[in-house]
């Protein structure tokens, strides 16, 4: 009768220890959380590059969307097959439009819009999804699973894949796909680090 509620304190416990900890060793190697291509071709540089181009085959000939775009490394891949690429991000870093992602919603209507690890820096990531919804065809999303709360400062949201197909779906009809280094197939790895997902307006 015991055991649940003890179990449930001592994943607590480890789970705040860890938090710290990470927030204590992000002090001294903090997290990239903007890729500039060629800038130090690591292995963080190749899992981007490797989503955007996983998300080509969808943006044949399409008006997209990059939200999130950073740099802009990810619209000049999208470039080569979509018709057209406009870029959305909240700072201006390249030939993007501005936009907090928190607050603001867009009104242009796309074939496709692309946003690779957006989701899980909003507060309130369902009003990202209620604007994608609205204004896209298709969404290719992806996001961290299984990441430990603390890993990376930035990330406001930690899910399980579970949980994240569970927010998804209340907006979208998904099929999804997983990622590990610069590996992307449709059957989850031992230690799915990434899950990109791709879907249709509920």
């Amino acid at each position: 009768m015991h055991a649940e509620p003890h179990a449930g304190v001592c994943a607590r416990l480890r789970n705040t220890i860890l938090e710290q900890t990470f927030l204590f060793l992000r002090r001294f190697k903090p997290v990239r959380e903007r890729v500039t291509l060629g800038e130090l071709n690591d292995r963080v540089e190749r899992e981007h590059v490797a989503r955007y181009e996983f998300a080509k085959q969808f943006c044949m000939g399409k008006d997209v969307a990059d939200i999130a775009c950073g740099t802009g490394y990810g619209m000049a891949i999208l470039r080569q097959v979509a018709a057209s690429v406009n870029g959305y991000d909240k700072q201006l870093l390249c030939s993007n439009r501005t936009i907090d992602l928190e607050k603001e919603s867009w009104e242009t209507t796309y074939d496709v819009i692309v946003s690779f690890e957006t989701i899980e820096h909003l507060a309130n990531p369902e009003f990202f999804l209620e604007n994608a919804r609205r204004t896209a065809k298709l969404l290719v999303v992806s996001s961290p699973v299984g990441e430990f709360r603390g890993y990376n400062p930035h990330h406001k949201q930690v899910w399980d894949l579970p949980q994240f197909k569970s927010l998804l779906e209340k907006y979208f009809r998904c099929s999804y796909f997983f990622q590990e280094a610069e590996n992307i197939q449709g059957t989850p790895f031992a230690k799915t680090r990434f899950v990109i997902a791709v879907g249709t307006p509920n």
